[in-house]
């Protein structure tokens, strides 16, 4: 018999990470929560792992509501998935290139890695005025329009109510006679 070894070689941790944007719609003055998720597609472990958007997001541009822009991970063991989550608030409006996120990480023989997130490329940030236009619940406008309506309405049914009422009337007087 031959002496095949089927045993699978180490591979050094592999991290793929995802950068992604939770919210439908990005607006100046709206809460923006980024989301990053790292995958370990290895088969050891990777060590000492930093995440860092501070690069994506500069703070003349985004405030940091709750979290960081950079987080720090001791270690993600191999087939294993860790996550973050950082809440901005976008101070200017108009186009942003939504850039990948730097990854950082030690395979166990010490050698430093870098991978990088998913790329969002261009995204939109709706001015204040722009989202509460194409957001609000028009109420105005309703109200206006339920205004103008109720003329159009009311006044044909008025008449055909006093018609009916009269003729109804004269009904009744024709049917005790």
């Amino acid at each position: 018999s031959s002496g095949i070894n089927a045993e699978w070689p180490l591979r050094p941790g592999i991290l793929l990470a995802s950068k992604d944007f939770l919210n439908d719609v990005i607006a100046e003055g709206k809460h923006l929560t980024m989301h990053y998720v790292i995958h370990n597609i290895g088969t050891e472990v990777a060590n000492d792992v930093v995440v860092d958007d501070t690069a994506g997001f500069p703070s003349g541009e985004f405030e940091v509501v709750s979290g960081a822009l950079s987080a720090t991970f001791d270690s993600i063991p191999a087939g294993a998935n860790v996550s973050h989550a950082v809440v901005l608030n976008p101070l200017t409006s108009g186009m942003h290139n939504f850039v990948p996120a730097v990854v950082k990480y030690r395979n166990p023989t010490g050698d430093e890695l870098v991978t990088f997130s998913s790329f969002l490329d261009n995204n939109p940030i709706l001015s204040t005025t722009e989202y509460n236009r194409k957001h609000s619940p028009h109420l105005a406008d309703w109200l206006i329009f339920v205004g103008l309506c109720t003329p159009v309405l009311l006044i044909p049914f008025l008449m055909w109510h006093s018609s009916h009422s009269k003729y109804e009337s004269l009904a009744a007087k024709a049917k005790k006679a």
